[in-house]
């Protein structure tokens, strides 16, 4: 269940509306409280995880930033590696959202919101919570239903669905909100409230499977803690326009006086530069601009040579187009640490951004000096050769690019897919294009480009592969959970 027990929220980032993201996360929920869920089984399970996660790809919200990620995706190994053998793999990822929540779906999915991150203070914070996400499922909370549960009337969940993606989307202003509110009234509020009263012994259940995969990966039960102080201090920063018994967080201040109560009393943890510094990087790629700016003026009014400081105020600054700050900020930061392969890359990619290529060659192949498997660096030199016609070298770092996109970084497929294509390989671009569609969760685009690829007189070594993807997304597509 979400770590506050209420649907996720989608950003403002995002290319299409909130109100099918809601509409669609929600039925997950709902589809997990009716009497016939009881029944799921493994396999069930995985496809209803996979259904869910292609329609979160699909609106645009997935956080891909490759430097993030790579840390992230460690400690969700870490974590992971102490819960024991699982019965399917997992997938982590980071949804672009101001709102504090993590939650996880069946088949292994779990996510981070970017406000989340921003809130916490050290890694094993950040631990604490996936942890305690991973023991939902490993307890399989998703299938323990309340007597609330099994009565209630699909029809009337459905209105629940359409009322909260009214009320939160906010779209049509007051009166579109006060709707979603009516329609959620009047269906099943008193069931969903019965419910989630229900599921505080699920919650205190991961609170302690949670603690123990924290100690067994090496983190301090202090930091679980620390975790739920936080949450549970800036709880006011919901989506104002769901309802309380959506996004009340259950039981969590019970919570922290009984099952971490031994914690309360023990030194917080010293400070994680490495946490704080990707922290940095998330409030400057996603957070409100006005607020990041802020932020990171206060710091440098503190320290003039905080580079960590700069560099964000450079990104932001690049986030609304106002490039030559950017750049004065993104080169100080360069100059204040200039082993930095990632400011490099930033710079390269602020040069990219105003046309300027060869400028941009310079900094990216500066960068790989410092570190030579570094996707962005690698991604944006193959993207600098294509532009200025060096299209053999192009070729070559977008093959080094696909091959250091060990997270399936989506940019890389599209962007790869987009000049083979374009260059004399049309099967292996039609290749690489189905995989992006699959993971930002176009599912229908990606058959297509499988089908393309097949057809292709040069595609015969995508022959296998292609098919029994197009299989497998045809059956996503029809199964009905």
């Amino acid at each position: 269940m979400p770590f506050f027990n209420h649907a996720p929220t989608r950003s403002a980032v995002g290319h299409r509306s909130g109100t099918s993201f809601l509409a669609a996360a929600l039925s997950i929920i709902i589809l997990l409280t009716a009497p016939e869920a009881m029944a799921i089984g493994q396999q069930e399970e995985i496809i209803l995880g996979r259904k869910v996660h292609s329609e979160i790809s699909s609106e645009d919200i997935i956080f891909d930033d490759p430097l993030v990620n790579a840390y992230f995706q460690k400690v969700c190994q870490r974590v992971l590696k102490a819960a024991g053998q699982q019965p399917f793999p997992y997938h982590f990822s980071i949804i672009k959202s101001p709102y504090l929540n993590a939650f996880a779906v069946p088949g292994g999915y779990i996510y981070l919101h970017t406000g989340t991150i921003e809130s916490l203070v050290n890694e094993g914070q950040m631990a604490a919570i996936l942890a305690h996400e991973i023991a939902h499922i490993t307890s399989r909370h998703f299938y323990r239903r309340s007597e609330a549960a099994r009565t209630a009337s699909l029809l009337n969940l459905a209105g629940l669905i359409a009322g909260i993606a009214l009320a939160a989307s906010g779209g049509g202003g007051q009166n579109t909100a006060a709707l979603g509110q009516a329609m959620m009234i009047g269906t099943t509020g008193a069931t969903i409230q019965a419910m989630l009263a229900n599921s505080r012994t699920d919650e205190t259940e991961a609170d302690s499977k949670g603690r123990n995969y924290m100690l067994k990966a090496g983190y301090h039960p202090k930091d679980m803690y620390g975790a739920f102080k936080i949450m549970n201090e800036k709880s006011y920063q919901l989506s104002a326009n769901i309802p309380s018994y959506l996004s009340t967080h259950p039981g969590l201040s019970s919570r922290l006086a009984s099952t971490f109560s031994d914690q309360a009393g023990v030194p917080d943890s010293p400070l994680d530069p490495t946490y704080l510094a990707i922290r940095d990087r998330v409030m400057a790629l996603t957070g409100s601009p006005n607020r990041t700016r802020d932020f990171f003026a206060r710091r440098l009014a503190a320290n003039p040579e905080d580079h960590a400081a700069l560099n964000g105020l450079g990104l932001v600054a690049a986030r609304e187009m106002s490039f030559a700050p950017a750049k004065k900020n993104l080169a100080r930061a360069s100059e204040l640490a200039p082993d930095s392969a990632q400011y490099l890359a930033d710079l390269g990619e602020l040069a990219l951004q105003v046309r300027q290529p060869q400028e941009a060659i310079t900094h990216f192949e500066a960068a790989l000096k410092k570190d030579s498997n570094h996707l962005l660096a690698i991604l944006g030199l193959a993207r600098c050769y294509e532009l200025t016609g060096r299209n053999n070298e192009a070729a070559t770092m977008y093959d080094r690019a696909l091959a250091a996109a060990k997270l399936d970084y989506p940019p890389a497929k599209e962007l790869a897919g987009r000049f083979f294509s374009q260059n004399g390989q049309t099967a292996k671009g039609h290749f690489l294009m189905s995989e992006f569609y699959e993971l930002t969760g176009n599912l229908k685009d990606s058959i297509f480009h499988c089908e393309a690829a097949v057809k292709d007189p040069k595609g015969s070594r995508y022959t296998s592969v292609c098919e029994r993807r197009q299989r497998d997304l045809k059956e996503l597509i029809d199964k009905k959970i």
